[in-house]
């Protein structure tokens, strides 16, 4: 998505707007007056004269049971010697950004409630972590709290209709790829746009850093200690008050908490409990309507969670129904809450109505009633009814006698019920699925077994036991001699063809027991396929049986004349496809079967050679005389090379025309091809060129040196000591000093412009182009040296330098550096010598 750069200006100079009107200069005054060492009173006395109601507000929220002070504070002054006046400045700001933003909001009140919970929770837990990890920055974590969302807040305020903001009920609560959406929406995140405003006031840098890392969990250790408070704040109001507030996030969460702030189990209910305190304190002063009372998890002690997390484990994963499903819960509410009398009423699957199961100390059976609408079940009358509801849909819903529980407990039990709504939501969505495909797949007409890739039973259903006759059948199972045994049916040689590894993807056959005279027996027919499922998740085999025996003979003798065909094109060495007009393919040999539905043209490149349009218009022209080679996709990640032959099939009524396309294999025809090319050209002990190549090179190059007037020389040489190694410890010895000598020239001479080649015996050659004289002596020495280094001293060599001349032929140009080569024999050291 791309944002055009006017429409950036255009959102920022709506959103300075809104900052101007919610925070005007003495809100700013106010942070900044936070934020400084030492508060005066005068500064807070100065700002709240201005502003009568938001005075009271803080009187009425230091009066709160919260700070339990012995008597009423009724001056601001009074208000600040007690509890300093960097908490009064705290109060103070807290309602003043609640009441301005909230003014200025595109969007009720009301539904800014889960908003105002996050941003509220979120700052006192920062500041309740910082108290314990570096107390004197606690004021700062608060603050940074408050004012991080700032950015979203003057979004929504300046924008109806902004793409990141658009629908989401909770905007404080972070979404999947939320971040990268502003970046690209904004031109810069929340956060880093809440740093700029930060910047702008001048306020600290680490309040700014803090804001910006805000959503850092992953590298909450790598910041500072108030960084990692606002981190675990954020983190922790978003769990709680966000819209996923999955219990086992929150109970990992607060593993993790316990861990970065070394507390014991008591340590953390501490800190929850003064979290909580000052949480609901604030809401009631803010007009913030809090959650539920069975959603409110921050009142409940991590034991309490992780137990009832396991509960609803245990319910989501339920097997045997709704009925299974109540029993579980029946279980729970007698043995967790003491619970004997209840009824629930629980959602029917993929369906509007509803079963009602009942309990009670008397019967163990259940009771149960339905499936009805909801409206219409049989309920008990006089009893406490509590919504089993998730993510807004009714699972169903719980009904206690009145009496059932003491009024201490009923909180406790409306968040268990909280709980078993989301494990209702997982057991609809996962377990009742699986079951719904389990019972689908028992009554479907066909035998289905799962297979590993040996062949072994991982899974069947119903009727694939009734079709091999047995109850029951353990897991891994040989599947294939159960086949022979019960049915008579046997794939033969192709049953290990298709497990190996590298088999085919499906096979087919149809067994039909039949006497000498060709008539069936009473034996019944089935049609058995096995499928292999290759990919990042599955390496197994669907086995599919089909009972066919009502069929007529008729029908059996063309099965059988199909499967005959299938089998001799499977068995061809060459591809066989059927395709429409348009190249689709309908058909295709078990070599090519993961083309079956694909486009040929689209699965398919012609060799360089090829000049017609390669499309569907090629095959109104396609003739058997008339083959393309063609590189091919055989749909399994393989390539291959073919000779592509295409014939017109007869057109059937009501159908297009259709093409039949027999593919020979040309890859190893290529390979042989390639391999005599490199046989015919290169030495086949050194891998240099060999002695017949070295002439063709010599003349091309004498040619194109005399075209373009650049200098050609050629470098001769043989091997000194040779002969004694050959003598002293044989010919294989002197093939490896051989192939070292070839290595030690290919090292250095220049790919492209220098031909290295094995003369014959030890003589070598190099046909050096775009030479000097210079660069030809350089080039001799450093072949000379790569040739000892790499032979290790074992050889030396004997060298004659050549330049063309006008009068030089090929062979005239050979002698006279043959001669040079020979002549260098009586040098001492380095022996190079030109050619006269």
């Amino acid at each position: 998505m791309t944002v055009p750069q006017g429409r950036h200006m255009a959102d920022e100079e709506a959103i300075n707007r809104c900052l101007q009107l919610t925070f005007p200069p003495v809100m700013v005054q106010l942070v900044q007056a936070l934020v400084a060492p030492f508060p005066e009173f005068s500064t807070i006395a100065r700002i709240l004269a201005m502003d009568p109601m938001l005075a009271a507000a803080v009187l009425n929220l230091v009066n709160s049971p919260y700070y339990g002070l012995g008597t009423k504070v009724s001056d601001l002054q009074r208000a600040a010697t007690v509890l300093g006046t960097r908490e009064i400045l705290k109060l103070a700001l807290s309602l003043s950004f609640q009441k301005r933003v909230s003014s200025e909001l595109k969007r009720p009140q009301q539904a800014m409630y889960q908003d105002w919970r996050l941003v509220v929770w979120s700052s006192i837990a920062a500041e309740q972590i910082a108290l314990r990890v570096q107390p004197d920055t606690a004021h700062l974590a608060y603050l940074a709290s408050l004012l991080k969302d700032l950015a979203l807040f003057m979004h929504l305020c300046s924008a109806d209709e902004d793409p990141v903001l658009r629908g989401k009920a909770c905007i404080t609560s972070l979404e999947r790829d939320q971040l990268a959406l502003e970046n690209t929406c904004w031109g810069a995140d929340h956060a880093a746009m809440a740093r700029n405003i930060i910047h702008r006031w001048g306020l600290p840098e680490a309040i700014a850093d803090a804001i910006a890392s805000h959503h850092d969990l992953n590298g909450v250790a790598h910041h500072t200690p108030l960084t990692q408070a606002v981190i675990l704040g954020t983190q922790w109001a978003d769990l709680l008050h966000g819209q996923a507030t999955h219990p086992a996030l929150i109970i990992q969460f607060e593993m993790l908490l316990r861990s970065r702030l070394s507390l014991d189990e008591q340590g953390l209910e501490n800190l929850r409990e003064a979290c909580a305190q000052r949480f609901k304190s604030m809401l009631a002063q803010l007009a913030i309507q809090d959650r539920p009372a069975g959603a409110r998890l921050y009142e409940q002690s991590l034991e309490t969670l992780q137990s009832f997390y396991f509960l609803g484990a245990e319910l989501s994963h339920v097997a045997g129904g709704l009925p299974s499903l109540a029993a579980t819960l029946g279980r729970q509410l007698r043995w967790y809450w003491n619970v004997q009398r209840w009824e629930v009423a629980l959602r029917v699957p993929g369906s509007e109505e509803y079963m009602l199961f009942s309990g009670d100390e008397t019967t163990p059976a259940l009771r149960q009633a339905g499936p009805a609408p909801f409206a219409r079940l049989p309920w008990q009358t006089g009893q406490e009814r509590v919504p089993l509801s998730a993510s807004g849909i009714d699972w169903g819903q719980l009904r206690l006698p009145k009496d059932a529980l003491a009024p201490a407990r009923k909180s406790a039990l409306l968040v268990y019920c909280h709980f078993m709504a989301m494990a209702l939501e997982n057991y609809y969505h996962q377990q009742a699925v699986l079951e719904a495909k389990a019972d689908t797949l028992d009554a479907l007409p066909l035998g289905v077994a799962r297979l590993d890739r040996q062949g072994l039973l991982v899974e069947a259903n119903r009727r694939f036991l009734d079709y091999v006759g047995r109850d029951e059948l353990p897991p891994r199972t040989p599947v294939r001699p159960l086949l022979s045994e019960s049915l008579g049916l046997d794939f033969g040689p192709e049953w290990q063809t298709f497990t190996d590894q590298g088999g085919p993807a499906f096979i087919s056959r149809l067994f039909c027991p039949t006497d000498a005279a060709g008539k069936r027996m009473g034996a019944p027919c089935a049609y058995v396929s096995l499928h292999r499922r290759r990919d990042a998740s599955h390496d197994d085999v669907l086995l599919l049986i089909e009972d066919v025996t009502e069929i007529s003979d008729v029908d059996v003798q063309n099965l059988r004349q199909r499967d005959f065909l299938e089998r001799l094109l499977d068995s061809m060495q060459e591809i066989v496809l059927t395709m429409d007009h348009t190249g689709q393919i309908s058909w295709a040999s078990r070599r090519c079967a993961g083309l079956r539905g694909k486009n040929l043209f689209a699965s398919s490149r012609p060799s360089a050679t090829f000049t017609d349009t390669w499309d569907a218009a090629y095959l109104s022209g396609a003739s058997p005389a008339a083959p393309v080679e063609a590189v091919l996709e055989l749909g399994d990640g393989n390539m291959g090379l073919f000779e592509l032959i295409f014939s017109a099939l007869d057109a059937r009524e009501h159908e297009g025309p259709a093409f039949l396309m027999v593919g020979r294999d040309l890859t190893s025809i290529r390979r042989l091809e390639e391999k005599v090319k490199q046989q015919a050209m290169y030495d086949g002990l050194t891998g240099l060129f060999n002695h017949s190549q070295f002439h063709m090179i010599l003349e091309r190059e004498m040619e194109r040196s005399r075209r373009t007037n650049r200098q050609l020389g050629l470098i001769f040489f043989d091997l000194d000591r040779f002969k004694a190694i050959n003598d002293t410890y044989g010919h294989q010895a002197g093939d490896t000093v051989l192939r070292r000598v070839a290595a030690g020239i290919s090292a250095v001479v220049r790919k492209g412009m220098d031909f290295p080649c094995r003369y014959g015996g030890d003589e070598f050659a190099v046909v050096v182009t775009e030479v000097t004289p210079e660069i030809m002596e350089g080039l001799a020495r450093r072949i000379r040296e790569g040739v000892v280094t790499s032979c290790k001293g074992a050889v030396d060599m004997s060298m004659g330098l050549a330049l063309l001349t006008p009068s030089d032929t090929g062979e005239s140009l050979v002698q006279r550096a043959d001669r040079a080569s020979y002549s260098s024999k009586k040098l001492e050291g380095v022996k190079v010598r030109w050619a006269e």
